[in-house]
């Protein structure tokens, strides 16, 4: 058999020209990932990508966590890392350890900075469980505790709830914006409420009169959470219309939807 007779009958795919362009592309590819591997692995290795910065993102005001907490807290290795080599799950870790963090966001902005973006808690309320204990309540139902209160809202304090029942705190939420928004009201402030089986729920608020001149006042709805959130727009919109015209301490029963609530009012701020 002569050469050519050999090439043709064993070497006919590598001579055709289709799969030996196939062929040629694929040993290029792999020589182009070849080459950008080892560049990779050599600008890791550079100090162009050293971690140089740590950029805190803006924190609301009144959060109880500076930007000099949330470094302090991260302790990202400055100076001494990579980026490409810095494992952030460390600084995760430490951050989510704070009461007041409820999530971490953290990216890497090449070539040498890190960000960080603390997703906050915002509590509504303050919870006083039977033991003792005081707990922070978020909008969502979910509590958190702090033993240092370092939050400097004036939030109103909650008795006589369960800290654990969920569906019981988020109904709790819905009937504290519902009654006690200052959208309602204007100047209108809880500074408090309570609850028991016996008598209900009982607020104690804070609101300018016709005159101007603060009064405090308690509203004992004898309703439980359920019951309260089931009090109809209407009959809201009388209670607060006859607390805005007021100008003298008063008395008032409604009675409306078979529902019973008193208002008594006491003078001072």
């Amino acid at each position: 058999m002569s050469v050519a007779a050999f090439q043709k009958k064993n070497f006919r795919y590598v001579s055709d020209g289709k799969s030996y362009r196939n062929l040629l592309h694929a040993g290029v590819a792999g020589l182009v990932l070849l080459a950008m591997g080892f560049g990779v692995l050599q600008a890791s290795r550079s100090s162009i990508f050293l971690l140089k910065a740590v950029r805190v993102e803006s924190l609301s005001p009144g959060y109880p966590l500076s930007r000099d907490a949330v470094l302090e807290m991260a302790k990202a290795p400055v100076g001494r890392v990579s980026l490409f080599h810095l494992d952030m799950e460390p600084m995760e870790s430490r951050l989510i350890r704070n009461p007041w963090v409820k999530g971490v966001v953290i990216g890497k902005q090449f070539p040498g900075t890190l960000s960080l973006k603390i997703i906050e808690r915002t509590p509504v309320a303050l919870l006083s469980e039977g033991s003792g204990r005081i707990l922070y309540l978020e909008d969502d139902g979910s509590t958190f505790e702090d033993r240092a209160m370092v939050y400097p809202a004036d939030l109103p304090i909650l008795t006589g709830f369960p800290a654990g029942d969920l569906p019981t705190l988020k109904a709790l939420n819905q009937f504290i914006e519902t009654w006690f928004s200052s959208d309602r009201l204007p100047g209108l402030r809880l500074s408090s409420l309570s609850y028991d089986e016996k008598s209900g729920l009982k607020a104690m608020v804070l609101y300018p009169m016709k005159n101007q001149k603060l009064m405090r006042t308690v509203i004992e709805l004898g309703l439980n959470i359920e019951e309260a959130n089931g009090v109809s727009s209407a009959h809201l919109r009388q209670v607060f219309d006859y607390l805005s015209t007021r100008s003298q301490p008063a008395s008032k029963i409604w009675l409306g939807d078979g529902k019973k609530i008193v208002v008594k009012f006491s003078m001072g701020p």
